[in-house]
């Protein structure tokens, strides 16, 4: 599977990052995203569309799902990722349903690829909030 994407930048460093489903502003100057907003957001996608797999093959139900994403960077260079504290926050599940959805979710940060890339640099930590 591939995937690509494009990125142009004007003379201010200001760019437009067009993949196939869209496009969204990159900048350093705060007029869109950040690089590492849009690692935090594509590490997240990953990790929910991996969870998701694993939570239909076992018929969970659940309501909304939101992944709040810390990360602080090493000040060595190059300035990796040292620390990941991952949120995620559930809505709609019946008690009976919790562990199953952690644990579902547990399997899926072993299986996203961009988890395990982050996780060879970085210390991950997940907390799960039930509403």
């Amino acid at each position: 599977m591939a995937n690509q994407a494009t990125i142009s930048f004007n003379p201010n460093h200001e760019g437009v990052l067009n993949a196939e489903n869209g496009a969204t502003n990159v900048s350093f100057k705060g007029n869109g995203f950040q690089p590492y907003e849009l690692l935090l957001g594509g590490y997240a996608s990953c990790l929910h569309a991996t969870f998701l797999g694993i939570a239909k093959k076992k018929r969970l139900a659940f309501g909304n799902v939101t992944y709040d994403v810390y990360a602080t960077k090493r000040e060595e260079v190059p300035t990796l990722l040292n620390y990941v504290k991952t949120t995620v926050t559930f809505d709609g599940v019946a008690d009976d349903q919790r562990d199953k959805l952690i644990k579902s979710l547990e399997l899926a940060e072993k299986y996203c690829s961009i988890s395990a890339m982050i996780g060879a640099i970085a210390e991950m930590e997940y907390e799960y909030i039930f509403k």
